[in-house]
């Protein structure tokens, strides 16, 4: 492994109280890595929008964990964020409410699908599927510079 690549796991008990250290350190790793005081602010705002989803739609209680992991090369950062989900079979929301921004770009007018949107919009890449515990995993890859 390259000294310049950086990976973390973190598994974090599905609380909001967690939110503002998650966002935290992937600002501060990002920073590290060398990205942009803006593009870290972009990973900061996205990591805050799909970690608080993860908590809000994608977990029975407090005792379910989201987890966080990140890999970085030199020039991207890819997280993931995976939830166990809400209880009673995978929790198809959110593939719909992504498909929804993509396909009908949410307006300011409409109340719910923002965060995603300012998600989809920041991130370089992002990419919504179930996972095998019932939940969801939500891809992302930051480039240091916005494509």
């Amino acid at each position: 492994m390259n000294c310049n690549d950086y990976n973390a796991e973190l598994r974090i008990p599905s609380n909001l109280i967690y939110l503002r250290p998650v966002r935290a350190f992937m600002k501060e790793l990002a920073m590290k890595m060398g990205f942009s005081e803006k593009r870290a602010n972009d990973i900061e705002l996205i990591v805050d929008e799909v970690f608080g989803n993860a908590i809000e739609h994608g977990s029975v209680d407090c005792n379910s964990q989201i987890l966080v992991r990140c890999f970085s090369t030199k020039e991207i950062l890819k997280i993931l964020v995976s939830d166990t989900g809400p209880g009673g079979g995978p929790n198809t929301n959110w593939i719909k409410a992504l498909s929804k921004v993509i396909k009908e770009k949410v307006r300011p007018d409409t109340e719910r699908g923002h965060g995603l949107l300012l998600v989809y919009s920041l991130a370089d890449e992002m990419d919504i599927e179930p996972n095998l515990v019932g939940g969801i995993d939500v891809h992302l890859v930051i480039n240091k510079e916005k494509q």
